[in-house]
């Protein structure tokens, strides 16, 4: 198993790691800090590498980070601490030639789905921080703080031969960054208000009533359809601490299509 040795020099900002036993990032497959999807460990602030006490583990950190985070236009995600996509720009799914999408003359953009897509379209390792320049967290650089580069599940147009078997995660040796992976056009549209989407469209379900599980999946004040409308990679809402991909709603007999869709 890799060990991911992330250097953290803005001093001792740590954000405590639940105790109790709920669905949460914990445990699941965005948690760096486990065993099966490699460790991630920070050096605390004036510590010194291999001494004891010197580090400690936080899954929240590998994306948040509590103090000195840049501003939120930068990644449009709260505190976020991972360097963005290194790909400027997309092809969205309004440019893939839908006849039925493009008469509703909707434009999809990226919203939010640009913190997924720093690390889902194999640019960018998942163990880099929005400040370095190198693959480790805020500014430091040792020996197992190698670029760790994770399944590019979000591009669907993908190059042959830069995925590990069955997907797993590629070896730090030589691997990524894995840049041109810029095609949305063959996956669901995000960045597309759904308020304005329900105008054109007749078929969509109404707007939801407000604390539901509908209502949580659709985002910001436009309600707009990110990557986060289907999966919460947190795991607290709806059946996402339960269900395969962190999906909210279950796939089973289109339970999650007709939240959105009327068919």
């Amino acid at each position: 198993m890799k060990k991911i040795t992330m250097l953290l020099t803005l001093g001792a900002t740590v954000t405590l790691m639940p105790l109790v036993g709920k669905a949460s990032i914990i445990g699941g497959t965005h948690d760096f800090s486990s065993g099966t999807n490699g460790y991630a460990t920070y050096l605390w602030g004036g510590a010194t590498l291999g001494s004891p006490g010197s580090t400690y583990v936080n899954p929240c950190q590998v994306c948040h980070i509590p103090h000195k985070a840049p501003d939120a236009g930068i990644s449009g995600a709260p505190l976020w601490n991972h360097h963005p996509s290194l790909n400027s720009s997309y092809i969205t799914y309004d440019k893939g030639n839908s006849a039925t999408f493009n008469a509703l003359g909707l434009t999809a953009t990226l919203g939010s789905s640009v913190a997924c897509l720093s690390c889902h379209d194999g640019s960018m390792a998942v163990n880099q921080s929005y400040s370095a320049t190198y693959p480790s967290a805020n500014g430091g650089s040792t020996s197992n703080s190698a670029a760790y580069y994770a399944p590019t599940f979000a591009i669907e147009t993908m190059v042959p031969g830069t995925e590990g078997a069955n997907g797993a995660f590629v070896s730090a040796s030589g691997a990524g960054p894995y840049l041109g992976r810029t095609d949305l056009t063959h996956m669901h549209p995000i960045g597309v208000s759904y308020q304005t989407a329900l105008t054109k469209d007749l078929t969509l379900q109404p707007l939801p009533a407000p604390g539901t599980v509908f209502a949580q999946m659709l985002k910001g004040p436009k309600q707009t359809v990110e990557c986060a409308s289907c999966h919460d990679i947190h795991g607290t809402i709806g059946a996402s601490g339960t269900i395969s991909h962190n999906l909210i709603v279950d796939l089973n007999n289109a339970a999650l299509c007709e939240t959105c869709h009327q068919q």
